[in-house]
């Protein structure tokens, strides 16, 4: 196969990846092992994370957190994502920044994001995010760039529960003027419950304004002290996962596997480091 078949078909894997999981063009991007083996779903959870899948939850998070997360889309280095996040408690809130990329020399979108949160009571945590983000289309297309921003919220009312909502790019920031291109604004609804101390399942609606509504479910279990398998599954592209991840010293460890039925395999691996505690 020469060189220009294979570069053909990179291009038409991208554009569908892009039509079926709505993965480029300025969209935050969902970030984590954790979340890829859950289907997607990641609004309720206050981790290192909430960075990117939901500011709205670092209000309750009590750690520093630093971390990064590598995906491989269908074993493509032409559609991996890399990620970069830290978190951190902050006077009576916390702040996050986030930066990641998608793509590759002549196709890439890129994200940075400063967010800050805190917690309204005992139980809600709102907190807001603001983007830069960036398009670059090879040599002919040049590159565009623009500044969204997002809003969150994370409801914890007992142990059991957690309800997250998370509203990305709710101006419509403008991408381009050819054809009024704008970055994806999408509303996010998700909630937690955790049956006991090691079976809890996830469940998430997404709902982008130029795409059908995509629904998230996932089952996370902890049959050692440390150690946690997933499994989920997400409706708009069809696609199934499933992860582990371990606990060691503050060292959170998450992999996991995915697979499309319209585009096959693909693995995402995300290391954290926890420390610190926040001051009283």
């Amino acid at each position: 196969m020469n060189t220009l078949t294979v570069n053909g078909w990179v291009v038409a894997v991208m554009i569908l990846t892009s039509a079926f999981s709505t993965m480029a063009g300025g969209n935050n991007e969902t970030v984590g092992a954790r979340a890829s083996s859950l289907g997607g779903a990641s609004v309720m959870f206050a981790d290192q994370w909430s960075t990117s899948n939901n500011p709205g939850a670092l209000g309750l998070i009590n750690h520093n957190y630093v971390g990064v997360a590598y995906e491989s889309r269908y074993f493509l280095p032409e559609a991996s994502l890399k990620a970069l996040t830290f978190a951190a408690p902050l006077g009576g809130g916390s702040i996050g920044i986030i930066g990641h990329s998608f793509g590759y020399a002549s196709y890439n979108d890129n994200r940075f994001g400063v967010s800050y949160a805190r917690k309204l009571s005992d139980v809600i945590s709102l907190g807001v995010q603001l983007n830069y983000v960036q398009i670059n289309i090879g040599d002919v297309y040049g590159s565009q760039s623009t500044v969204t921003g997002e809003i969150g919220v994370l409801v914890t009312p007992n142990e059991k529960v957690a309800i997250g909502v998370h509203l990305v790019n709710p101006t419509r920031a403008k991408l381009a003027d050819f054809d009024n291109e704008r970055t994806p604004t999408v509303l996010k609804i998700g909630a937690r419950y955790a049956f006991s101390d090691k079976v809890s399942m996830v469940g998430q609606v997404d709902k982008d304004l130029d795409l059908p509504i995509n629904g998230r479910m996932g089952v996370e279990y902890e049959p050692a002290e440390h150690f946690c398998m997933r499994t989920g599954f997400s409706t708009l592209n069809n696609s199934y996962a499933f992860g582990i991840g371990y606990t060691w010293r503050g060292i959170v460890l998450d992999v996991s596997n995915q697979w499309s039925q319209q585009l096959g395999f693909g693995a995402t691996a995300s290391l954290a480091y926890t420390f610190g505690n926040r001051k009283k």
